[in-house]
């Protein structure tokens, strides 16, 4: 089932709507910065195992936590110098994923290595539902393993309607994956570029 939101002011009662979903174990695709996402709690481990069912992919690989600010973001990881803080400051909202040193806020079942994928997207719904529900949720492309991310609502609908509870239509995507850098070196590393700019 797909529900449509304004682009630019996410009607309440939708995004409520879609809160109390998450808050039952529930999974949604949704629109962010980049790509369209798959979505749930972090705190939610059923859905968290249904996100890696439904792709198909090793549960050791991990998947990026969506944040709505950097008090949020600063949560899920270990305490930040002044330099690293900066480069977020820049890089967030935006497409940018941050890998950073896991704190203890981050559920076991997805932690990898000790490090953890961070988002704040720069899209209104993307901040909005995690603002209201309080807590990250999981964003990683809407896909199957090996196959190229779908770019609408309507062909997630098409494809993925049957195993997600909700398909959201918030405004297009830019089609390209964020930038991946890693900030848990002496100097930042970057691992993929995609839409963000490198060097900011």
């Amino acid at each position: 089932m797909i529900v449509t939101l304004h682009p630019e002011t996410p009607q309440q009662r939708h995004l409520e709507r879609i809160a109390e979903l998450l808050q039952k174990d529930g999974v949604i695709a949704y629109p962010t910065d980049t790509l369209f996402g798959l979505g749930c709690l972090v705190s939610r481990k059923k859905a968290v195992d249904r996100i890696q069912e439904l792709k198909g992919r090793d549960p050791k690989k991990p998947m990026s936590i969506l944040c709505a600010d950097l008090s949020m973001l600063c949560r899920y990881t270990q305490p930040l110098d002044t330099a690293t803080f900066r480069i977020l400051k820049q890089m967030f909202p935006g497409p940018y994923t941050a890998v950073l040193p896991a704190s203890r806020e981050v559920p076991r079942h997805l932690q990898n290595k000790q490090t953890v994928g961070l988002r704040i997207p720069d899209h209104v719904f993307c901040l909005a539902i995690t603002r209201l529900v309080g807590e990250p949720i999981i964003t990683t492309s809407c896909n199957r393993a090996g196959e190229a991310p779908m770019m609408s609502a309507w062909e997630i609908q098409e494809e993925l309607g049957h195993l997600v509870d909700l398909v959201v239509d918030c405004g297009d995507p830019s089609g390209l994956a964020s930038t991946v850098v890693d900030l848990t070196k002496d100097e930042p590393v970057l691992l993929r570029q995609g839409a963000g700019t490198w060097p900011i």
